[in-house]
């Protein structure tokens, strides 16, 4: 059990960590590298809510439950997000590219934006550690499955941190902190795996449930804050490409570890 821990550590960790310390790396150069880096960032999460997340909810529960937790997860998310703008007095207006050169970006809505972020991808990381478990109850051990899972979800877990990173960055935060915020949003890997080992097996319907409640959160996250905030800050075309690139590169980071898994 104690290695199963170890190992549930370094997964949940190393990974975020590792795009945690990139987006310290590429971030905080300047007002257009930080643009384009949040439209990045949210076109990594957009694949891996797109090819991953909601694809794998979908043939574990279904489309219907899919959708619905989904949905519950943005509408968690968006009233969270309406409590934040009635105690700080703030609303969120209509970006357009002629307002651009005369609003004034919000670090308060950055940084809301880096620590849902963070809270979605911890939701998303427990079904992660669940499989670890279950797969080390199966094998009896750390077996060969094990260690390329394990591997899989380090790769893919990069984006995330660079995601979590970035906002926090911009709205000020140092990067050592982000990048430990970004860190501590892979422990609940533990947690899941620990469950996972638990019970042995993992009923689709709480599987289904967590990964569309994750999937609906970073959504939300995603066009209610990252890309506005993106926007506001650089208003180009190169922004737009940059989520682009972003969700092609999520592809083959995310298409690497299905292949390998």
């Amino acid at each position: 059990m104690t290695d199963l821990i170890l190992l549930t550590v370094a997964v949940g960790v190393l990974g975020i960590g590792i795009g945690g310390v990139l987006g310290v790396f590429f971030g905080g150069r300047s007002v257009k590298n930080e643009a384009i880096l949040l439209s990045f960032s949210a076109g990594t999460m957009i694949a891996l809510v797109c090819f991953e997340l909601l694809a794998e909810a979908g043939e574990t529960g279904g489309i219907f439950l899919s959708a619905a937790a989904a949905l519950s997860g943005a509408a968690c998310v968006t009233w969270l997000d309406y409590i934040v703008d009635r105690k700080t007095e703030h609303k969120n207006d209509f970006i357009t590219c002629e307002d651009c050169a005369h609003k004034k970006t919000s670090s308060l809505q950055l940084f809301v934006a880096g620590v849902v972020m963070a809270l979605a991808v911890a939701i998303h990381n427990i079904p992660e550690g669940m499989s670890v478990g279950a797969i080390y109850v199966e094998e009896g051990g750390i077996g060969s499955g094990l260690i390329v899972l394990a591997i899989g979800i380090v790769l893919h877990n990069i984006p995330e941190g660079i995601a979590v990173t970035v906002p926090l960055i911009t709205s000020g935060m140092r990067g050592g902190r982000a990048v430990a915020v970004a860190a501590l949003s892979g422990v609940p890997t533990v947690i899941g795996a620990v469950m996972g080992y638990v019970i042995g097996d993992m009923g689709p319907l709480g599987l289904t449930l967590s990964l569309g409640f994750a999937a609906g959160s970073l959504l939300y996250v995603v066009f209610g804050e990252v890309l506005p905030q993106s926007i506001n800050l650089y208003c180009s075309r190169k922004t737009a490409f940059a989520a682009i690139a972003g969700i092609a590169v999520g592809m083959i980071i995310l298409g690497g570890h299905a292949h390998i898994h």
